[in-house]
């Protein structure tokens, strides 16, 4: 827009000018140039920032706007009276200027929609006198004010359309994330936590990021791909993202039950003997201590699964416990023998650390996978083309210990392991994730170095990401805007 502005300007040697902007009921004011207060200060006004009016007639730019007509004034100090409008000399004042001749025109789009004004100031003869604007030039620059005018709309569509795009993106993944309470809210926190971190390797001035700096359209990339990461969690069966324990409640109800009549056919089996046999007392001491520890293996078993169940980890001497009372049976109502496990609640039960089997722990991996797939049917513009390298890359490591490729630090790029350090900090203190307890600040940061010390996580971001204080909640918060 300043170009239009200067531009046109050259032409019909006017000293001044501005252009404004439409928008329903107010009309921006987008660009000022002024070159003879400019020539006074010995340097050029940069600081000029647009601000919005209230659309009326009363001034000239916005009788324009509202109207389509075209003005060409000899001398706003002596308008006739008879119009809507009048000049308002703030300006002149302020400035110690003399505005009098103006031409003002609307820019109107392809649709002959006025989308703003094109305001000339001051024509100039060859001895730099300030002349009435030759009506010979108006039809030109109505011409090439509208010319900038489709300019102008073709940039805002393209910006609407962007910002349909931007929104079609953060909703869905919401919506994605929102199929699990457990997971809602990560993708935006990544996406955050990886524009401040950016942020932070663009201001470096020293250490291995003083010769690197993101550009706004890799920003804009890196945004995109942090948003998108976790988009193929929707290939993910919810029974195992919402997997909070190692069996669900109503699957250890059912172990509950077994055991329960395992001690009611225990005690069953006591009293029929009693019944059926003559004990003597010795006998029948024997008898009560079989019983009684018999009882006591279900409810110290019992308590040893249910304690299992909800721990972040496992000893090597409770999973031999475990299987000691798998191997216990007992006979169900139809008089059969019957294991207190299942093989898949024995299989589940367990599992060392976490509570997600390998062949879940897979199916968590293959959210990659789906992520690339997903990504690869979008058509990217050139800018963002790279938005599937790098979600899909989120979980490689340095070290080539990540999925799914199992990608080493030469392979791995910079936007990538950004989002892994973020990934992995909003995981470790999330405090709605379901298979572990939130952390501290403090310990998740511990766990970021020795990640990087085994050479997991980029060492260089991660040192950058707790120096720069990129994790502080405050900066998060304004971020993400809340």
């Amino acid at each position: 827009m300043g170009l239009i502005v200067k531009e046109v300007r050259g032409f019909t040697h006017a000293d001044a000018g501005s252009l404004y902007i439409r928008d329903e009921n107010e009309l921006r004011f987008e660009v000022a140039q002024n070159d003879t207060i400019d020539n006074r200060l010995g340097v050029r006004k940069d600081h000029f920032r647009p601000f919005a009016l209230h659309l009326t007639s009363e001034s000239i730019a916005g009788h324009v706007a509202i109207t389509g007509e075209i003005l060409n004034i000899k001398d706003v100090y002596q308008l006739k009276g008879k119009e809507d409008f009048f000049h308002f000399k703030d300006f002149d004042l302020r400035n110690n200027y003399r505005t009098q001749s103006m031409l003002v025109v609307p820019m109107l789009d392809h649709r002959s929609d006025i989308i703003g004004v094109l305001q000339l100031i001051n024509a100039l003869d060859e001895n730099n006198q300030v002349i009435s604007f030759s009506g010979e030039v108006e039809d030109l620059v109505l011409s090439l004010s509208s010319q900038a005018a489709v300019a102008i709309r073709n940039t805002q569509l393209l910006d609407s359309i962007k910002n349909i795009f931007k929104a079609l993106v953060q909703y869905s993944v919401t919506a994605i994330d929102a199929r699990s309470p457990h997971t809602a809210g990560h993708s935006e926190r990544v996406a955050a936590l990886s524009l401040l971190l950016a942020s932070a390797i663009n201001r470096q001035t020293k250490g291995p990021f003083a010769q690197f700096s993101f550009a706004e359209e890799e920003l804009e990339e890196l945004s995109y791909a942090a948003w998108l990461h976790d988009i193929g969690k929707i290939g993910v069966p919810e029974h195992i993202l919402d997997k909070s324990a190692r069996l669900t409640d109503d699957q250890i109800e059912l172990v509950k039950t077994r055991f329960d009549l395992a001690r009611a056919r225990i005690l069953f089996n006591f009293q029929k003997r009693l019944l059926e046999e003559r004990l003597s007392n010795d006998e029948k001491s024997a008898a009560e201590y079989a019983r009684d520890k018999e009882l006591t293996q279900l409810e110290e078993g019992l308590s040893l699964v249910l304690r299992i169940n909800n721990a972040d980890s496992i000893s090597d001497e409770c999973l031999n416990a475990l299987r000691g009372i798998a191997e216990i049976e007992f006979l169900n109502f139809t008089g059969e023998r019957q294991p207190l496990f299942t093989d898949f609640e024995l299989k589940n039960l367990g599992v060392a650390r976490g509570n997600l089997t390998e062949e879940e722990y897979k199916k968590i991996q293959s959210h990659v996978s789906y992520t690339l797939n997903i990504l690869n049917r979008i058509p990217f513009t050139p800018e963002l083309n790279r938005v599937p390298l790098f979600a899909a890359a989120h979980h490689e490591m340095l070290n080539g210990t990540g999925y799914p490729q199992g990608l080493k630090a030469k392979d791995i790029p910079l936007q990538a392991r950004i989002m892994s350090t973020a990934d992995v900090y909003d995981a470790l203190v999330a405090s709605d994730r379901p298979y572990k307890r939130a952390l501290p600040v403090k310990e998740a940061l511990d766990i970021l170095l020795e990640e990087a010390q085994n050479e997991r996580l980029d060492k260089d971001v991660v040192n950058l990401f707790i120096e720069e204080k990129v994790w502080d909640d405050d900066s998060l918060k304004e971020e993400l805007d809340f």
